[in-house]
């Protein structure tokens, strides 16, 4: 099975990137910086789950991202939330001819105060890869463990997170459990990534890597839509109660949105449960 890069290099490389771009927005947080960076992080979280696999009897053990790690991770997911928002609201306006000019001051408003508490975030907040022992620690079983294992490592990782999303995508239909498998699929997703970046011919029979794709986009949808309503009933919370014509237009905006996102969390449900229950359905007519 052929190697493009080793999978102990590109191990690095995530660490690399995450310092590299951590730098870059802590000079300039653009949307698309803060978005590199949290992708960085979340590769590096597909390490870990990769690397308890390789762990065998009495040496299992899970490992965690640092805490100043999903620190930073947090920090930046509420500003990236709100540059997204702000980007939705402009195209929204684009397509309504309608200005919602308070409530664009109010998400640039917001912008600015996550902007500065992604600032004062230490430099130190994630250290240099070679002074970390969990960088080492992985490192030296990503360097020293055999490609046999680590192939089924992999497999074993992707197999435990694909039964926790396929179990919660035929239980209960809520906001909580949507936002599991969301997680769940896209960790599946960042470890088929580091797998075919070392291992091109990587298979995994239980879900492709284009129905990831579509769950991670549909589900992407209804998050924004989401976020997109709470940061609006904070808003219209405070509003003042005496211009009723600009209270009128921002209800007419929540009932929009509203509908929006009852549209794209039918869609994400319908496009989780195929994903994830084509197997079984197979299995069943062929049986």
């Amino acid at each position: 099975m052929a190697a493009h890069e080793s999978i102990h290099e590109y191990y690095l490389h995530q660490h690399r990137n995450i310092e590299h771009y951590l730098e870059l927005c802590l000079s300039l947080p653009e949307a698309e910086l803060v978005h590199e960076l949290r992708l960085s992080i979340k590769k590096l979280r597909a390490f870990h789950k990769l690397a308890e696999q390789l762990f065998s009897g009495d040496q299992a053990e899970h490992i965690y991202i640092k805490p100043r790690v999903r620190k930073l991770y947090k920090v930046a997911g509420q500003l990236r939330d709100t540059q997204v928002q702000i980007h939705l609201l402009t195209a929204f306006e684009e397509q309504t001819g309608i200005e919602y000019a308070e409530f664009g001051k109010w998400l640039l408003k917001r912008e600015k105060k996550r902007i500065l508490r992604f600032g004062r975030k230490p430099q130190h907040l994630v250290p240099h890869s070679t002074n970390q022992r969990t960088h080492q620690r992985i490192g030296s079983l990503l360097s020293q463990t055999t490609e046999e294992a680590i192939l089924y490592g992999a497999g074993r990782a992707l197999a435990g997170l694909y039964l926790k999303a396929q179990k919660l995508s035929i239980g209960d239909k809520n906001d909580q459990n949507l936002h599991l498998i969301r997680t769940l699929t896209k960790q599946m997703k960042y470890i088929f990534n580091i797998m075919h970046h070392s291992y091109t011919d990587f298979v995994f029979r239980e879900i492709s890597v284009a129905e990831l794709h579509e769950i991670e986009v549909a589900a992407g949808r209804w998050h924004d839509n989401l976020i997109r309503i709470e940061l609006l009933e904070k808003f219209m919370d405070k509003m003042r109660a005496e211009d009723e014509i600009e209270k009128f237009k921002y209800q007419k905006l929540f009932g929009a949105c509203k509908s929006e996102l009852d549209i794209s969390y039918n869609d994400t449900y319908r496009i989780v449960r195929k994903a994830l229950n084509s197997q079984n359905q197979v299995n069943e007519s062929v049986s």
